[in-house]
């Protein structure tokens, strides 16, 4: 497995399959997997691995100039079928959590939602893997706090969709005590309070302190907002939404709903999307804006008629996030300055092809 050179231009993913010779071992039950390079600045995941569109998305890394694009997952190969839909790394850079499809529990041939979404743990390094929360929990988001091992994610509880937090370490019975329930804690009799299933809370990620958490939070009415969770006690709403009620199919979201949020690295701000309309191949037009954490001074800084997937706010105060032209299909990596300025195309796809989820590693 070698590490590859720039990677600006479209299809260099692509050629990435036809390139690649150092397979996994096919009697392994691990997937075989490798750590990020030293200059690696961020991770995604994608399916230019292969020949066509279609396929399930590994997880892979690059420079913030696009250079050093190197594939870390190998769960495909060996006729292998999984879909790595979202992946973050530890402050370490060798030890991760993938959101995965890797089951067809429904016997259609294809992986899907309705397959169910697990909470994978795995260790780059050592090419170690272990499923954290099974995929029948529907994990829907999850972040790596970036001072400690400690994990954050929503997925299906007794509320509904829940707020929970773990140790990267597979629950056993001496260890179960290390995943609690967020938004419905058990009670101090040990039993579970009656939970509002309406309410969804969802995508959660950790503040650079290690402190506070941001998350959507989608009442019954659909229109999803960024909430701040500090404990079970102390939460509070940071936007309203948007206008429109239209519903995405497929989707929880209606128009106008705000998701994925991201604080940046003083904390101050809070980076998300806007669903802004429904079309667009049923993936819906979203903006990326930004708010200050105390719910003022929100600002626009991605707009118009596309695609746009989860911000990430990096530590040098840039922010990326996946992109697809609507005029091409072609999805690219895009980074701007916080104020929305200074776009550049970090890498491109071919059309058709899938990419989501970028998240920048510790340095």
């Amino acid at each position: 497995m070698r590490s590859r050179s720039p990677a600006t231009a479209t299809l260099l993913l692509t050629l990435l399959g036809g390139c690649n010779k150092d397979y996994p071992n096919p009697f392994a039950d691990q997937i075989a997997t490798r750590p990020p390079s030293a200059d690696a600045s961020l991770v995604f995941t994608a399916n230019g691995w292969a020949s066509a569109p279609g396929q399930g998305r590994e997880m892979f890394s690059v420079s913030s100039s696009g250079a050093s694009l190197t594939r870390l997952t190998f769960c495909n190969d060996n006729g292998r079928l999984c879909d790595a839909i979202e992946a973050t790394l530890a402050p370490d850079r060798q030890r991760g959590i993938l959101r995965l499809r890797d089951q067809d529990t429904n016997g259609d041939g294809v992986l899907s939602a309705e397959d169910g979404e697990s909470l994978v743990y795995v260790d780059l390094t050592r090419q170690a893997t272990a499923v954290l929360v099974e995929a029948s929990q529907q994990v829907s988001g999850m972040d790596w706090s970036p001072n400690a091992d400690l994990l954050v994610y929503s997925a299906l509880g007794s509320g509904g969709e829940d707020l929970f937090r773990t140790n990267p370490v597979r629950p056993t019975a001496d260890n179960l005590q290390q995943t609690r329930n967020l938004s419905c804690p058990l009670a101090a009799d040990g039993s579970t309070p009656a939970c509002d299933r309406s309410i969804r809370e969802r995508r959660p990620r950790i503040d650079p302190s290690g402190s506070v958490a941001c998350y959507e939070r989608i009442a019954a009415d659909g229109k999803g907002q960024i909430w701040i969770f500090q404990n079970q006690t102390a939460l509070f709403p940071v936007t309203s939404g948007g206008a429109g009620s239209a519903p995405l199919p497929g989707t929880p979201y209606v128009v106008g709903s705000d998701a994925d949020p991201d604080f940046s690295p003083n904390t101050t701000a809070i980076v998300f999307r806007r669903l802004s309309a429904t079309g667009n191949a049923g993936q819906g037009n979203w903006d990326i804006l930004a708010i200050d954490a105390d719910g003022s001074n929100l600002r626009s800084l991605a707009t118009g008629a596309a695609w746009r997937g989860a911000p990430d706010w990096g530590p040098d105060g840039t922010i990326v996030f996946a992109e697809i032209d609507p005029a091409t299909d072609v999805p690219s990596l895009v980074r701007i300055n916080a104020d929305g300025s200074g776009r550049v195309t970090m890498l491109s796809l071919a059309a058709g092809f899938r990419l989501d989820s970028p998240r920048w590693l510790a340095r």
